[in-house]
């Protein structure tokens, strides 16, 4: 970690581990290596190559759920048995006061894959209100030299937040870079789903991300095929 100026400035490199529970998934954090960074509880990706339910046991307390659909369709339902069918391009926003799991099913074989991100949300009286939004992402505009972004959550996104999250998938048609903003009272993972990303100059590959605070904006520079999802929050300690 650097300082610069009494403010702490971090860009840390950390690689996903393989779900035990299902070896299709990869789980950039909680790992052994890595734990929940607040307010970020947990980022995945999972890809199902046959028509089969993933079910994710647990509760949602206080937390916002992202789900991006990067391919195929999925079918999702929470405990209370509402379904709704995501197609790619979709994305979903659970903010919940208290829910307990849900099921993902791959509807289209063979291939269906996704994108998850969970944050804390901030405390309030009673707890956030129970909500679900879903929408197709938008149209990707231009956000630097051979790269568009398409917002997903947040400022100008598909989707709202309670809790101040903040998405954005860059995609690489051609090789070259951009700045993308984040804020130094924020929090961010920028995660390399496919292709080879340097971002600020530190290489990550697919399967890895980096770990952001304290930085006003990021510098994304990768070939042609990459693709990163940037995800920002308001820095809360655990």
């Amino acid at each position: 970690m650097a300082h610069s100026g009494g403010s702490p400035r971090e860009l840390r490199v950390v690689s996903s581990q393989m779900d035990l529970d299902d070896v299709s998934g990869r789980t950039l954090f909680p790992s052994p290596n890595q734990g929940p960074w607040m307010p970020f509880v947990r980022v995945a990706e999972t890809t199902i190559s046959r028509q089969v339910g993933v079910s994710e046991g647990h509760d949602h307390r206080a937390e916002e759920v992202l789900n991006y659909v990067i391919e195929g369709r999925v079918e999702h339902e929470d405990d209370e048995g509402v379904t709704s069918l995501l197609e790619a391009g979709m994305v979903s926003l659970l903010t919940a006061r208290l829910v307990g799991h849900h099921n993902l099913t791959a509807k289209t074989p063979p291939r269906a894959r996704w994108l998850s991100v969970t944050v804390q949300c901030p405390p309030t009286a009673g707890g956030p209100p129970h909500l679900v939004q879903r929408a197709r992402g938008p149209v990707p505009t231009r956000a630097g030299e051979g790269c568009t972004e398409r917002h997903l959550v947040g400022r100008g996104g598909a989707v709202a937040s309670g809790s101040g999250l903040d998405c954005v998938e860059f995609e690489f048609g051609a090789a070259g870079q951009c700045v993308c903003r984040v804020g130094r009272e924020r929090r961010a993972v920028a995660y390399v789903f496919e292709g080879t990303a340097w971002i600020s100059d530190q290489l990550v590959d697919a399967g890895a991300g980096a770990l952001l605070e304290g930085v006003a904006e990021v510098s994304l520079r990768a070939k042609a095929g990459t693709r990163v999802l940037l995800a920002s929050a308001p820095g809360r300690s655990a």
